[in-house]
């Protein structure tokens, strides 16, 4: 499979093709994903529902100014532009505007709409049973953004409003189309759909893409973007060389994605701790370190991963806090790591 354009930019259209229902494309910055898919959705005539995670960054996508279509349009050549226009609370249609002979701007039909995650709730009577395809952009948090509560269910719950019961009327069902820099290992949909374990694996054996029909998932890892080598000759990142920052966007390496507290160990030198969420901690027998695990054995206090009981936790394994700062703990894979970070409040 051809994930880049001649140009350099990422397929989206080849990507489509593979036919799956939820397809998550994970590049470095400025290779093309949000433009292609854009692109796609215009010159394909394809009613869409764009969606951001917060209403801020909604609001950001909903002004002239600053529309994401501006270019898509202009190198289409098209003689109308894809305006935004409130159609509600929390809700923008994209719409065909023009000029008409008059002078006057007018509005033509609605293209797609734009949602944000965090409000896409308040939308539950709103019909977008004509939406195709949803473009869910950034997925990924940068590190900086707050983690929305129960963030995976809610994503989850905005594709349930925009489906419907379209595939019990006998007709095709919501097409994701879910976009993002490689910002986190943590991402909480990531998490949520079980899929951190996936992204590692294909890291692991350098694999591109990923695709299973039986849960139809495709997943996309633009690892050798041509545009991200060019990038790297230009200033920003002759600068951020070496760090963090010119992974994620230059080579698409997850943050922590290359850690050296992975490893695997013999448990038989370790004593299982407590149970929290979907890890187990153990201690070493003779030295001050701990080992996270996905296997949980022995008899040890369990907790869930969320609310109070991850709360009472923290409060009572705090010198657990202090071992990962002090780098005393090591992890049996990127995903046991992530959910135990997330679970000890460092995500």
């Amino acid at each position: 499979m051809n994930l880049y354009h001649d140009n350099g930019y990422a397929n989206i259209p080849e990507i489509m093709r593979q036919g799956v229902p939820f397809s998550f494309v994970i590049g470095g910055r400025g290779t093309g994903k949000t433009y292609g898919a854009l692109k796609y959705v215009l010159e394909n005539s394809i009613k869409f529902c764009l969606m951001r995670r917060t209403q801020s960054q909604l609001e950001t996508i909903a002004k002239v100014e600053t529309n994401p279509f501006k270019s898509v349009v202009r190198d289409l050549g098209y003689d109308w532009s894809c305006d935004p226009y409130p159609a509600g609370k929390s809700i923008f249609a994209y719409r065909e505007t023009f000029t008409g002979e008059d002078g006057k701007t007018e509005q033509g039909e609605t293209l797609g709409y734009a949602v944000a995650l965090s409000t896409i709730s308040n939308l539950r009577g709103f019909d977008m049973t004509d939406v195709d395809i949803l473009i869910y952009d950034e997925f990924i948090p940068e590190r900086h953004e707050r983690a929305l509560k129960n963030e995976s269910d809610a994503f989850l719950n905005a594709y349930e409003t925009i489906n419907r019961n379209r595939e019990l009327q006998g007709k095709k069902a919501l097409k994701v189309l879910a976009l993002a820099n490689a910002n986190d290992f943590a991402s909480p949909l990531m998490i949520g759909l079980g899929l951190v374990s996936t992204i590692e694996r294909m890291i692991s054996k350098g694999k591109e893409f990923y695709i299973n029909p039986q849960k139809g998932i495709g997943i996309y890892l633009l690892n050798d973007s041509p545009i991200s080598k060019e990038k790297a000759l230009t200033s920003l990142y002759k600068l951020t060389i070496g760090t963090a920052y010119n992974d994620m966007a230059i080579n698409n390496a997850f943050d922590g994605s290359r850690d050296d507290d992975i490893k695997s160990v013999n448990l038989a030198e370790y004593v299982p701790q407590v149970g929290i969420g979907e890890v187990c901690v153990y201690k070493h027998k003779s030295e001050s370190s701990y080992y996270i695990s996905a296997h949980f054995s022995g008899s040890v206090r369990q907790y869930s991963g969320d609310g109070v009981d991850m709360r009472r936790f923290l409060d009572t394994h705090r010198y657990l806090l202090i071992a990962i700062i002090n780098g005393d703990v090591t992890y049996e894979s990127h995903f046991v790591k992530a959910l135990f970070l997330r679970y000890c409040g460092f995500v």
